[in-house]
C-alpha cells in the first residue's frame, strides 16, 4: 500500500491492483417503451434506475435543449453520443422518435435522422422494428478495463494532468454552486446513489460515482454547465474511475462524498469545493501512479 502525495491531493493505492476487472451487475429487461424511457433493446438490458426524477429531468433537459446553430447533424450526433458515453442515456433506453428529437432540438427531421444513422454506425444505438420499435441505447464497453488501461498507456503525463485539471475546475465549480441551491431532498438523493456499505463491486462504484457527479452538475440549474460536464464525462470519466477497482479507493471516495453531502446541507460552498477536489485529486494521483509504473507510457 502506498500513500501518494501528488499534485492533485493524497491517496492510498496499490500500484499493481489499482485497476481490476469491473464486475458486472445483473440487469433486468426493461418494460414496454415510451419516448424518452427505457424499453426492450436489441442489445444489453437496462440497469435498474436509481436516479432522482428531478435530477434526471434537469440533465435530460440540458441534453435535449435546442441547438444554438441548427441544421447540423454532427451537433446532434455529438450531443447524444456524449450523453450515451457519460451514462445520462443508459443501456436499453429508448430515444425519442426522429420527429420528436427534431422538435426538441429545433432541427429538421432529416437532420435528426442523419444523426441517428451516424450513432447506429458507431454502435451507440440499435434500431428495433415492430410494435415496440425505435432506437435504443447500446452503451457497452465504456468501463472496459483493458481498453482504459491501454488508453492510459498511450496518454502522456502532461495530457493526463491537462484533462484532469479541466475536470476538477468544472466539477468543483458545480459543487460550489450546488451548495447555494441544493435543498435537503437533493442531498438525500445524492446520498442514495452511494453503494451500500460492504458493496465493493467496482462496476457499482464506477456507475454510482458517475451518476453522482452528473446529478451534482444538474443541481447547478445551468443547462450549459450540465452539458459541459456530460461532455467531460464522455471523454474522461471512465478512465478517471479506474482506481475505484480497489476497496481502499472506494472507502476514500465514500469519505470524500460524505464530506460533500455535509457541505451541501450546510450550504458551505468552500467545503463542497474542497471535498470534490480531494476526491478527484486522489483519482488523478492514482492514475499518475499507474502511468509512472508503465515503462511504455509516453
Amino acid at each position: 500500500m502506498l500513500y501518494v502525495q501528488g499534485r492533485f491531493g493524497n491517496v492510498s493505492v496499490t500500484a499493481d491492483d489499482a485497476v481490476r476487472p469491473a464486475a458486472t451487475r445483473a440487469t433486468a429487461a426493461a418494460t414496454a417503451p415510451a419516448p424518452g424511457t427505457r424499453g426492450a433493446p436489441a442489445g444489453p438490458p437496462a440497469r435498474p434506475a436509481r436516479r432522482s426524477a428531478r435530477h434526471g429531468t434537469r440533465t435530460r433537459s440540458a441534453i435535449f435543449a435546442p441547438l444554438e446553430e441548427v441544421g447540423r447533424a454532427t451537433q446532434v450526433e455529438q450531443r447524444l453520443a456524449d450523453a450515451i458515453r457519460s451514462g445520462v442515456l443508459r443501456d436499453g433506453e429508448r430515444l425519442p422518435s426522429e420527429a420528436e428529437l427534431a422538435a426538441m432540438l429545433g432541427v429538421a427531421t432529416v437532420t435528426a435522422r442523419e444523426a441517428l444513422v451516424a450513432l447506429r454506425s458507431a454502435g451507440l444505438i440499435a434500431t428495433v422494428r415492430g410494435r415496440n420499435g425505435g432506437s435504443y441505447v447500446t452503451r457497452v464497453g465504456v468501463h472496459d478495463v483493458a481498453a482504459q488501461t491501454a488508453r492510459l498507456r498511450s496518454m502522456s503525463l502532461v495530457e493526463l494532468h491537462d484533462r484532469g485539471t479541466l475536470h476538477m475546475v468544472l466539477l468543483t465549480g458545480c459543487a460550489e454552486v450546488a451548495a447555494e441551491r441544493a435543498d435537503a431532498g437533493d442531498v438525500d438523493v445524492l446520498e442514495s446513489l452511494l453503494p451500500a456499505p460492504g458493496d465493493d463491486d467496482p462496476g457499482h462504484w464506477r456507475h454510482a460515482d458517475a451518476e453522482l457527479y452528473l446529478s451534482l452538475a444538474a443541481l447547478s440549474q445551468s443547462a450549459r454547465m450540465t452539458r459541459q460536464v456530460v461532455a467531460l464525462e464522455a471523454d474522461f470519466g471512465a478512465l478517471l474511475r479506474q482506481p475505484l477497482g480497489t476497496a481502499a479507493f472506494q472507502e476514500f471516495t465514500r469519505a470524500c462524498h460524505t464530506e460533500l453531502f455535509a457541505a451541501l446541507r450546510a450550504h458551505d460552498g468552500d467545503a463542497a469545493r474542497g471535498a470534490v477536489r480531494r476526491q478527484l485529486g486522489g483519482a488523478l494521483d492514482a492514475l499518475a501512479l499507474l502511468h509512472a509504473a508503465n515503462p511504455d507510457a509516453p
